[in-house]
């Protein structure tokens, strides 16, 4: 009768058998529910290509990751291919007015005029929408940029990546100005600044001369003679090491000039590291490898880059040179009159002025003329950055990816509902085997009723009639032979045994009835009395009337021969009751009742009470101080822990019969998922 010990809540296999439809359906219906989402998921597509550089160095290619990815580019791109009437990119294209865009759908406008403040407002969202779509990352270890578009079309993403690297290239060929470095451009801009402020202050000068007054300072020129002897001594000396043999300029490596500029230094340090690292790689590759000819690009540039900031050393000096002598010249020009010391003052302000302008002149010059050779037909004939190959396009979709998602999405549902049934069964408050009964009451729980499908055309009650080799009329047996033994040990009688539960449609009526029809059918002299006089219903599982009752032979108005019906099959005897709620109690606990019990006891070797709910009424209480034994029917998988604890509370306290409880209505099928299902099954092995 002990069921196995299987712990049903901590049981993970069980839990999962118990609750495998609900499992079942969440993971179905996540994967529906993520199929769903992809199916209006609109995909996207990639397209790809490279540029590589020649002759350029890491910082400028750097900078050249935002100028591709900037607003201009993207508005060439957008007013070229119209992609402002495109729904993609803009997502009021197909409800706007037609007319709406019509300063920029004509595209006969020029790019400038994308500056005007309201259709740059209509078209930043666009813009802002094509960008998002585009990257560009550098290769590392490289002069490779690598660029991506994504768009909801293999052929646009391809189409549009090749207009924005077509457009890159012509803006860099336009302007030789571009293939220069970000240092190199300031430089530019720099001494081009220093010319235009030397010019200034010359006609500066000039127009203040006028309002100036003549003075003579003898004293103050011999000392601007002095002073310019040995400016010029000093300019001479830094121009020496530059001059040939025949008296020309050329240069000269070993200059100290030149080997103490800290520009020139950190390039010799460059270009012996990059000998380093050739003479590294040389041994295990050919001259054509990929990393020999990205490095010996690398030296041609150092080198380049050494001889253009040795040219300017030697320009600046030369310029300075030219300058010191100039002033010297126009100061020793004889001056015979203290009068004219104004004038000398004045040519000499003014010879310094031009000597300024020349010198800032010369070495813009000197660098124009280097930056003409970087940009020769030669090299202007090469594009700094070549495209590789045109955009390709994958004919496959990079996202979304469907067999991952809709993977993930049936995991994480199963996931979802493996928890929720571990909380559904962790949570679970109610009984689901005799076992669980006994440790939970310290009572012994006598049977485990399994529950029946009733036959049509017949009563209820005579199903263990009819079918007295099934596994329940086996049950009900056992239940009838445990409680005569039970009394047997603890020398009590067994004669009046009392029904009730907790609640109403647990089984007590059915139960108590196929006890008394197996009983009598062994040969026993049974009655089974219906003291529910609230809501009976042993009549009904009969399938006989009421008409005469408990109430009326309680109330005088019937003798005992004429309520006991002797008419069932099985031999048993019955007492039906009727309604009577405004008086139940009262009948119930009279003193005629207990007259009624005690000659019962007398009569028959087994009485039967079916009582009310003793949640519902007190009825059973008082009855159970009449009763040998006292059977507590429970709902498996039903009455909660806490309602049947309260229910049998009210027998322990004060009551005096012995207590057993039984486990009705279980489910066979699903009795076997909770670990407990031979013990029913042992009932039906000896048909």
């Amino acid at each position: 009768m002990t069921p196995n010990h299987t712990n049903y809540k901590t049981n993970l296999p069980h839990m999962i058998k118990r609750k495998k439809a609900m499992i079942l359906g969440i993971t179905l219906l996540g994967l529906s529910s993520t199929a769903l989402i992809l199916q209006n998921t609109k995909p996207t597509y990639s397209a790809t290509t490279q540029l590589i550089f020649s002759g350029k160095d890491a910082a400028f290619i750097k900078t050249q990751t935002a100028f591709i990815g900037s607003n201009n580019i993207a508005k060439y791109v957008i007013k070229k291919l119209n992609l402002v009437d495109d729904p993609y990119f803009n997502i009021n294209a197909k409800q706007q007015n037609p007319h709406k865009f019509k300063t920029i759908n004509t595209y006969e406008t020029k790019l400038d005029e994308f500056s005007n403040p309201l259709i740059s407002k209509e078209l930043e969202p666009v813009i802002t929408h094509f960008l998002n779509g585009f990257s560009a990352t550098i290769e590392p270890n490289s002069y490779i940029l690598n660029l991506e578009y994504k768009s909801d079309n293999p052929h646009k993403s391809a189409h549009i990546l090749n207009n924005i690297t077509a457009n890159y290239i012509d803006s860099l060929n336009d302007d030789p100005q571009k293939h220069l470095g970000t240092k190199e451009r300031k430089l530019f801009t720099s001494l081009k600044a220093n010319l235009v402020a030397a010019e200034s202050k010359l006609a500066q000068f000039k127009q203040d001369l006028s309002s100036q007054k003549p003075a003579t300072n003898s004293n103050k020129a011999l000392k601007e003679i002095k002073q310019a002897k040995i400016e010029y001594k000093a300019a001479k000396a830094n121009l020496e090491p530059f001059i040939n043999k025949k008296g020309k300029i050329s240069l000269n490596p070993k200059a100290a000039a030149i080997q103490n500029s800290n520009a020139i230094q950190k390039l010799k340090l460059r270009l012996a590291q990059l000998n380093s690292e050739l003479e590294t790689i040389s041994p295990t590759h050919k001259n054509s490898h990929k990393d020999i000819t990205e490095i010996k690009s690398q030296i041609d540039i150092a080198n380049e880059q050494i001889k253009d900031k040795a040219i300017l050393i030697i320009a600046r000096i030369k310029s300075k040179h030219d300058k010191a002598l100039s002033r010297l010249e126009s100061l020793q020009k004889p001056d015979n009159t203290a009068t004219n010391g104004h004038n000398k003052i004045t040519h000499e302000k003014l010879s310094g002025l031009q000597a300024q302008i020349k010198e800032a002149s010369d070495i813009f010059e000197e660098y124009e003329q280097a930056r003409r050779n970087l940009t020769t037909p030669e090299n202007q004939a090469k594009s700094p950055a070549i495209q590789l190959s045109g955009a390709t396009a994958s004919p496959k979709p990079i996202s979304p990816n469907k067999p991952l998602i809709l993977g993930l999405g049936t995991s994480l549902s199963f996931i979802l509902a493996i928890l929720l049934a571990i909380f559904i069964e962790k949570n679970r408050n109610t009984f689901l085997s005799g076992r669980q009964l006994e440790e939970s009451l310290d009572l012994p729980c006598q049977a485990l009723i399994p529950r029946i499908k009733p036959e049509k055309g017949k009563s209820i009650a005579s199903y263990v009639v009819n079918n007295p080799t099934s596994p329940l009329s086996e049950a009900v047996r056992s239940l009838r032979l445990i409680l005569k033994l039970r009394a047997e040990a603890s020398e009590h009688q067994s004669k009046v045994i009392t029904f009730t539960s907790s609640f109403q449609n647990e089984g007590k009526t059915t139960l108590s009835s196929w006890m008394a029809s197996l009983a009598a059918k062994s040969g026993e002299r049974v009655i089974l009395v219906d003291c529910d006089l609230r809501r009976p219903s042993i009549h009904k599982s009969f399938g006989h009337k009421n008409t005469l009752s408990l109430v009326e032979y309680l109330g005088g108005k019937s003798k005992l021969e004429e309520v006991i019906d002797t008419n069932d099959p099985s031999g048993l005897h019955i007492i039906y009751g009727r309604s009577a709620p405004g008086s139940a109690l009262d009948l119930i606990s009279s003193e005629k009742m207990e007259n009624l019990i005690r000659s019962l006891r007398k009569s028959y070797d087994l009485v039967i009470l079916d009582t009310p709910a003793c949640m519902a009424a007190s009825d059973a209480r008082a009855l159970e101080k009449l009763s040998d034994q006292l059977v507590y029917i429970v709902a498996w998988n039903k009455t909660s822990h806490e309602i049947v604890h309260n229910g049998i509370s009210q027998f322990t306290q004060f009551g005096k019969a012995q207590i057993s409880t039984v486990l009705t209505n279980i489910d066979p099928k699903k009795h076997v998922q909770f670990g407990y299902g031979e013990a029913i099954n042992y009932y039906g092995h000896y048909k």
